[in-house]
């Protein structure tokens, strides 16, 4: 590199990639480690981990203060049909799933605090519920963002709680952190989660998490609806319609990648 195009590199930029560098060879990492493995101050490491951590791109263990790389950051490299194909491949399962069970059926994926909503079907009903395919919601209070954070890589939890992101969407809403984890373990005993009017009063949701082949969420599919037609919580076929659907999903998006990633559908059954 020459002298001149040295001149206008950025050292913080540098010592931010040389960071991840060692988070993703050799991670999880503590602070110390990556400031004697980058030969950065461990001053800058500091801030730049606290950075990432808020962004949402590194994930800190509270119990060993390790550092590792999110999801989040690999997202950023995925291929751009990555979101297409997936819902080009949910869609007739969530049209069969509005069919049976008359409701709105969404697909969302997680992004930090938030759930993005790549596809919905309407439910065909004058009363019902319609999110808007591009839309957002909250993480904590709706059934999708349950369903993915409670299937998402060890640390991803506990960097959302310790971020302090439970507003209030409702009287309803769980805000109360070790309540949030309880809830989150009653989701991953019984493999779907609920949203009883806590993101909107007077509507319903149940999601299930599409999960790839090491068991952690990609995105998850759910149905919702009025409150006073749509109570899945005392039903037994629509969580189990609900579960098959996405373990069918998980399947085929798992089969349309095998050829770049070598993933196996069988790791789903």
């Amino acid at each position: 590199m020459s002298q001149n195009q040295g001149k206008y590199l950025i050292p913080v930029v540098l010592s931010t990639f040389e960071v991840l560098s060692e988070l993703s060879r050799f991670g999880p990492l503590n602070l110390a480690e990556l400031a004697q493995r980058t030969k950065v101050a461990k001053s800058t490491v500091f801030r730049i981990l606290n950075t990432l951590h808020h962004l949402g791109y590194v994930w800190r263990d509270p119990d060993s203060r390790n550092y590792s790389v999110s999801p989040r950051l690999a997202e950023l490299s995925r291929d751009v049909d990555w979101g297409t194909t997936l819902q080009r491949l949910a869609l007739p399962y969530m049209v069969r799933l509005r069919d049976e069970f008359g409701e709105t059926v969404n697909l969302g994926r997680l992004d930090f605090d938030r759930v993005i909503y790549l596809e919905v079907i309407e439910s065909e009903h004058a009363l019902r519920l319609c999110e808007r395919k591009g839309g957002w919601d909250h993480v904590h209070a709706s059934a999708l963002g349950k369903a993915l954070l409670a299937f998402s890589p060890p640390g991803a939890l506990d960097s959302f709680v310790e971020a302090g992101r439970l507003p209030a969407m409702t009287p309803r809403t769980i805000t109360d952190a070790e309540v949030f984890r309880d809830e989150l373990q009653r989701v991953k005993r019984r493999g779907f989660a609920l949203d009883r009017e806590e993101a909107r009063l007077m509507a319903n949701c149940i999601a299930a998490p599409i999960l790839d082949v090491d068991g952690f969420a990609i995105a998850a599919v759910s149905m919702s609806g009025p409150a006073s037609r749509f109570t899945p919580a005392k039903s037994k076929e629509v969580p189990e319609s609900l579960i098959l659907a996405a373990r069918q999903i998980s399947r085929a998006f798992a089969a349309s990648q095998k050829p770049a990633s070598m993933m196996s559908a069988a790791s789903f059954v």
